[in-house]
């Protein structure tokens, strides 16, 4: 009898393959799984892996009914290990592990509501206390707040302190939290995520897990093969696909939540998930069963000039990766992050497939990569060279520098092979990469160091209206865009109105703004409203299509154009 070590070795090197034996042999290997002891936990994550990919990327119905039934075993596998054997599967999302990490506010509200007796405050875990107790400040009346932290513990005062039948000091602090008036929610959500509230989630057997998390697929798509670009990417980005639908309520929250939890039991988040908007959930069919979620953010947590997306890939329901996406005038920041029980699979053409339906979605001509995604900052990265799944695909360095030392590294890789060493690796991640589209005019480019100079230049601008109060004062340059524009705001939505407020002052900013002609200034208002709409891509296409207004902002945010418009100090 081989030992499960060989046997996980030998069902590893066959999982990616679809030929009639290849079936035959994962379904007896799956047979002889089904009565062993895995007592490694490694093992067991390793096996774990290979049954998530088995369903992602089923062969044969069969093979895939034995993974889902092996799935089902997981929890029970977990917890039979000793409990120091259990504590290595922390943070893996495995089912009956543990994740412990800081949480956003939403994500925490959902599973507090779903599993409340599994979740706590981490207290042993807490980074910043000064900010942990401005937080539980919050939920107190004023003479709580009296005798708060004063003799006794954060945490002793809080046990002391919280409603008897509550499950645990996390749900307390939640429920006290959403049952202030409305603006103090808000408040309170902010300072929740500002605290970094860690917490200690025992999975157990939930739907959430990276184990069960999952969209049922009613028939699912058997493969033959994996599929490889079959043409330069640039032919292929251009190519619309048509293949999009915006997904009604119900299935949008779907959505959202599969790609909440994915994200969720394997500590990590993005914040567009995290503010997720059920009114703008695109479907991209992508082939084979893969699909690609687009989910948009609500419209009081969107960014000031980019339009923000989260991402989920699945494959036959089963996530696979995820990532963002930040349209920016003509160009977009993204990236890729495939999960790793489905790394040797398909990630070339999937992230092609990506791109191509960023670009039919939101009309961009140039994809920007940063260097966390491959490596500044970000030791995955690193370690599996993820520079290199981008350069093979078009992707290049943005400074000449970069260029020259991609080259001569790529041109040595060619010679003698292997990997490049870690310091190269490093040292090519410093600064972006970037993959142009026939259509990119370098004259389009904008810095997206300038957007953290928008305040800076706001403020200057406010300083030569006089009024004390600042947000005075920005509806001061709000109303004098209002009318330069010839814009009627009261016909529109109240988050319309809200994005103008928001934005009208930076278009303050630009000195030509009186001189442009008619039918740009009526454009500008059209775009300044849509930051408003029920989703953002109205105002990353609109945007597009507005050269004037970003092309002067970046020359006004790079220290040129410093004389500002109409009102005088």
């Amino acid at each position: 009898m081989p030992t499960a070590v060989a046997l996980q070795r030998q069902l590893r090197s066959v999982r990616a393959r679809f030929d009639p034996v290849a079936e035959e042999e994962k379904a007896r290997l799956l047979g002889m799984f089904a009565g062993l002891r895995l007592s490694r936990p490694g093992l067991l994550a390793a096996y774990h892996d290979d049954l998530l990919f088995l369903v992602a990327f089923p062969g044969s119905i069969g093979v895939r009914d034995a993974a889902l039934a092996q799935l089902d075993e997981i929890s029970a596998r977990v917890r039979a290990l000793p409990a120091t054997r259990r504590a290595a599967l922390s943070n893996t999302g495995i089912a009956g592990s543990v994740s412990r990490y800081a949480i956003a506010h939403p994500i925490a509200e959902c599973l507090v509501g779903d599993q409340p007796y599994a979740i706590e405050l981490d207290w042993s875990n807490v980074e910043d206390p000064v900010r942990l107790d401005e937080l539980i400040s919050q939920v107190l009346t004023e003479v709580e707040r009296d005798s708060f932290g004063s003799g006794m513990s954060t945490r002793r005062w809080v046990a002391a302190a919280r409603r008897t039948d509550a499950t645990s000091t996390l749900q307390w602090l939640l429920c006290a939290g959403s049952t202030r008036p409305s603006g103090a929610r808000s408040d309170f959500a902010a300072a929740w995520d500002l605290a970094q509230v860690p917490v200690r989630w025992r999975i157990g057997d939930s739907l959430r897990s990276v184990t069960h998390n999952r969209i049922d697929v009613a028939h699912p798509r058997l493969r033959t093969d994996f599929r490889k670009p079959s043409e330069p990417l640039v032919r292929h980005a251009m190519r619309p696909l048509d293949r999009i639908e915006q997904l009604k309520r119900p299935q949008a929250a779907r959505a959202i939540d599969v790609a909440r939890s994915a994200l969720a039991a394997r500590c990590r988040e993005v914040h567009a998930m995290n503010y997720a908007n059920p009114d703008e959930v695109h479907l991209a069919d992508l082939g084979q069963g893969a699909q690609l979620v687009v989910i948009g953010v609500l419209p009081s947590h969107r960014l000031l000039l980019e339009a923000n997306y989260g991402y989920l890939l699945l494959s036959n329901g089963m996530p696979i990766g995820y990532g963002g996406v930040s349209p920016l005038f003509r160009q977009a920041n993204t990236g890729i992050n495939v999960f790793d029980p489905f790394r040797g699979s398909e990630a070339a053409f999937l992230w092609a497939q990506t791109l191509r339906a960023f670009r039919s979605l939101f009309g961009v001509r140039r994809f920007i990569v940063n260097g966390y995604q491959f490596g500044a900052g970000n030791t995955e990265a690193i370690g599996s060279g993820a520079y290199w799944f981008y350069y093979r695909l078009g992707f290049r360095p943005a400074s000449p520098a970069g260029r020259r030392l991609a080259e001569g590294e790529a041109a040595r890789l060619r010679r003698e092979g292997g990997r490049s060493p870690t310091a190269t690796l490093h040292r090519l991640a410093r600064g972006d990469l970037h993959f142009d589209l026939p259509d990119w005019d370098a004259a389009d480019a904008f810095d997206e160091a300038a957007l953290d100079r928008v305040g800076t230049g706001l403020a200057q601008r406010l300083s030569r209206v006089p009024v004390w109060s600042r947000a005075a004062g920005a509806h001061v340059l709000a109303r004098e865009v209002q009318g330069l524009l010839g814009a009627r705001p009261e016909h529109w939505s109240r988050d319309e109105q809200a994005a103008f407020e928001r934005l009208a002052p930076v278009a303050s900013l630009l000195p030509a703004l009186p001189q442009w002609p008619v039918n740009e200034r009526r454009a500008l208002a059209e775009l300044l409203r849509a930051k408003g709409s029920t989703g953002e891509q109205d105002f990353a296409r609109r945007a597009t299509g507005l050269p004037r207004f970003f092309r002067e902002l970046a020359s006004v945010l790079a220290g040129s154009g410093a004389r500002h418009g109409r009102i005088a100090g």
